[in-house]
């Protein structure tokens, strides 16, 4: 039976989904009309089967070669074009962080004010192409330092940002946005998430200190349905086209539009760039023999063990060193072949949060990977604003999976009892 028959069988049981609303939110003003919801969210599901006999195996593949049809088409291309827009606005303000004197590496400032005014973008732009369905966002960010008396200038810059980008986009006929409106809108991602409904995951920019650097950094949207991901963009401004594998530095150095990677559930995995090239459908690695694999790990050593990244290639006699770059660009590189592993293993104690994840996750499964945790069980997005795993997360093809995870579970114990 076709994955998507059987995707859309399963679905047939949640007709009618609930939702769980996110938390009210006051505001200075009424939130203006743009964010009123229309209705809540039902399944795009159409079918000529009037109903399924569950005690019957050949009822259920008849429903299975029926005409039940599901289709997340329109809200992958709404996410597109918000992380598109979003991108636009990363990339006007790292271009002139890079340019300016005056901020130094420890300043913030300029990738708070781009957080901001990307998670504001991505929500203005998802309620307005969807205006019919309900709304419920699980992100980063919330509005409680921008309240702050402190806060007011960079409330002022992020509010100008935003309604410079979405004048020079030209797409939406609307008022500019006021303050009041901009930290509503930030806290409309404050839902918790779950098993039931639709909600959307965004992190606005993931990678923060690459963003400081001028390197790598992602804006990371994904969709939950019924606590699966379902569809993910990735918006990666400074990944060039060309492959990056092994450390291309000259890819890596080139001045790029930038990749944005978009994957829908059974659909595959699709590469384009951010000025609209033609998209393009891309595959995982296809190595089999671990000594050719190659790796990504954070660029930081803070967000992952490099020596036990080191061990693990070790084991599987990895002879490439590993390529560190910031953010879920990573799953963007490697859903193309530009390498055959990720690892990432947090220090312990941390918490994985769903954003940090779901869009990447989709992007790097439709082209054929597979993501687990570091026992081999698959990521689970429905628990609410955390993934709760075990130990890490390790990524690579289907073929390359039983070698890592042997050679993950290996290292992880030989932490626990060093040798003596």
């Amino acid at each position: 039976m076709a994955m998507s028959s059987i995707t859309a069988v399963s679905r047939l049981v949640h007709l009618t989904p609930s939702i769980s609303n996110p938390k009210p939110f006051l505001s200075p003003k009424p939130l203006f009309t743009l964010f009123s919801l229309k209705s809540s969210y039902s399944p795009l599901i159409s079918s000529s089967s009037s109903s399924l006999n569950s005690s019957s195996s050949s009822s259920t593949a008849a429903a299975a070669n029926s005409s039940i049809t599901m289709s997340y088409d329109k809200q992958l291309a709404a996410a597109k074009k918000a992380a598109s827009l979003a991108a636009t606005l990363c990339q006007n303000v790292q271009k002139g962080l890079l340019q300016s004197d005056v901020h130094s590496k420890s300043d913030k400032s300029p990738v708070t004010v781009a957080d901001y005014g990307s998670q504001v973008l991505v929500s203005f732009v998802l309620q307005k192409e969807l205006p019919d369905q309900a709304f419920s966002l699980v992100a980063e960010e919330d509005s409680g330092d921008l309240r702050k008396e402190e806060s007011q200038e960079t409330l002022q810059r992020i509010t100008k940002l935003v309604n410079d980008t979405i004048a020079n986009d030209g797409s939406y006929k609307v008022s500019p946005l006021s303050e009041g409106d901009v930290l509503t809108i930030i806290d409309s991602g404050m839902s918790e998430g779950g098993p039931n409904g639709q909600h959307w995951v965004l992190d606005p920019i993931d990678g923060t200190k690459g963003f400081l650097r001028g390197d790598q950094y992602a804006i990371a949207l994904g969709l939950l349905d019924e606590g699966k991901v379902v569809l993910g963009v990735l918006a990666c401004p400074n990944l060039p086209l060309e492959s990056i594998a092994s450390g291309n530095q000259s890819a890596l150095n080139k001045a790029s539009a930038g990749c944005l990677f978009s994957a829908q559930l059974s659909c595959g995995t699709y590469m384009e760039s951010l000025d609209g090239s033609p998209p393009v459908k891309v595959h995982v690695s296809h190595t089999e023999n671990p000594e050719e694999a190659s790796f990504f790990e954070s660029y930081e050593a803070a967000h992952s063990s490099h020596s036990l990244s080191g061990s693990i290639a070790k084991k599987l006699g990895v002879k490439a060193p590993p390529v560190r770059i910031d953010s879920q660009a990573k799953y963007g590189a490697l859903s193309r072949g530009d390498g055959a592993i990720y690892l990432r293993f947090p220090n312990k104690g941390y918490r994985e949060k769903i954003w940090d994840h779901a869009a990447g996750y989709i992007v790097v499964a439709e082209a054929g990977g597979v993501a687990t945790d570091a026992a081999g069980e698959p990521l689970d997005f429905s628990k609410g604003r955390y993934l709760d795993l075990d130990t890490g997360i390790i990524v690579t093809n289907r073929k390359l999976m039983p070698a890592l995870l042997k050679a993950v579970q290996d290292s992880l114990k030989e932490e626990v009892l060093p040798s003596l």
